[in-house]
């Protein structure tokens, strides 16, 4: 569990919105720390929920150019590949109404599964790139060629903010110890996909 050196409100004193979103959060995941924290400056967190995830990530604003489905596989592949319990635990349910095998869940490490398309691939190819591990992420022209057959160049910058404001949200709430890691950065007994014990069904 998440042992957090910042002090925690409690959860009757949060604001109404957080008090929901902490209630949600323990339904799926069993762990809604980070809201507590978050009571102390609940404005910060508005801000991620409606700027990020509803303007940006969800296409709120119609000036995003990207479909979702993309955002939403990058960043399964991203909390699969960061360590996020939480996230995990949120995001391997909805890959799998979306439509995603279990197979294809856990064969997400290689982003060149061939139970992807060429399209998916360059996508978990991106999410490797931004990965919080990888301490010097580059656009290979490689890889840039890859998601050119695919995107346009501003969909290409799109798919790279919302993967910054993931891998950095993530930095955020591991260095404040947040929420619950599936294993440490790096570890090689880390395990990508969750979905294989706590997760599954």
């Amino acid at each position: 569990m998440p042992d957090t050196l910042l002090s925690r409100v409690a959860p009757d004193e949060l604001p109404e919105d957080l008090r929901q979103l902490r209630e949600s959060s323990i339904s799926v995941a069993g762990d809604g720390d980070r809201l507590e924290v978050f009571g102390n400056h609940p404005a910060l967190y508005r801000w991620y929920q409606q700027n990020f995830y509803g303007a940006i990530f969800s296409n709120g604003d119609p000036a995003m150019v990207v479909d979702p489905k993309w955002k939403h596989l990058l960043r399964l592949k991203l909390s699969l590949t960061n360590g996020c319990f939480v996230c995990n635990a949120h995001n391997v349910p909805s890959a799998l109404a979306d439509g995603y095998t279990q197979a294809q869940i856990d064969s997400m490490a290689d982003a060149n599964s061939p139970l992807f398309t060429s399209k998916e691939q360059a996508v978990l190819a991106l999410g490797e790139m931004f990965a919080i591990a990888n301490a010097d992420p580059q656009l290979s022209p490689e890889l840039y060629a890859r998601l050119s057959e695919h995107f346009s160049d501003a969909e290409i910058l799109e798919l790279g903010f919302v993967a910054t404001i993931l891998s950095g949200w993530t930095k955020l709430i591991f260095a404040y110890d947040l929420v619950t890691r599936e294993c440490p950065i790096d570890s090689p007994e880390r395990k990508l996909t969750p979905s294989q014990t706590h997760l599954a069904g």
